[in-house]
């Protein structure tokens, strides 16, 4: 478990590369770990690794969502 104060410095560290990534559920995602088309990938439409997701989100065909260390985190309204 990490606490409040240590996952903010995570974001605020320069040196940190990138952790956090947008991109939209894999249109023909029916369950499991979903397969996402990264915002970079949207123009050729290539896939990831299927990913994990957090146990409040259910994953969704075509859902805009936001990626956290490799983790889908949830949907994007």
């Amino acid at each position: 478990m990490i606490n409040t104060d240590d996952f903010i410095k995570i974001f605020k560290t320069p040196q940190s590369k990138k952790e956090v990534s947008f991109g939209k559920i894999n249109p023909s995602h029916t369950s499991g770990r979903p397969k996402i088309i990264y915002d970079i990938d949207l123009k050729d439409g290539t896939l990831s690794k299927p990913l994990p997701y957090l146990a409040s989100y259910t994953p969704v065909a075509n859902d805009r969502v936001m990626i956290v260390k490799g983790v889908v985190v949830g949907k994007i309204l």
